[in-house]
């Protein structure tokens, strides 16, 4: 697959991640920041852990098809992406299996 069609495919999970958040955001109102702290701190189910999920596995499909993480346009969420795509990277270079 060109890394063209591999970069739409990013742009498409993040739309939905992105999406997903913001229906989070809307139903849970002022509680909203509450929630997402909760969330954090106990097993919660968080309705978005599947989307961003998604978005990684897009991501790692582009770059291990050759493509540059730094060119796609991740907003707000490059941060959070990059940081879990490092973690996973550390695991499987520590014997862990993707």
């Amino acid at each position: 697959m060109s890394l063209e069609r591999l970069q739409q495919q990013v742009d498409l999970a993040l739309e939905v991640y992105r999406g997903c958040q913001q229906l989070e955001q809307r139903e849970y109102g002022p509680q909203y920041d509450e929630v997402k702290r909760m969330e954090d701190e106990a097993p919660a189910p968080d309705p978005c852990t599947e989307t961003f999920n998604e978005l990684l596995e897009a991501c790692m499909r582009y770059v291990s098809s050759g493509g540059d993480r730094d060119v796609l346009e991740l907003g707000e969420y490059r941060q959070a992406v990059y940081s879990r795509l490092e973690d996973m990277e550390r695991w499987e270079n520590e014997g862990g299996q993707s």
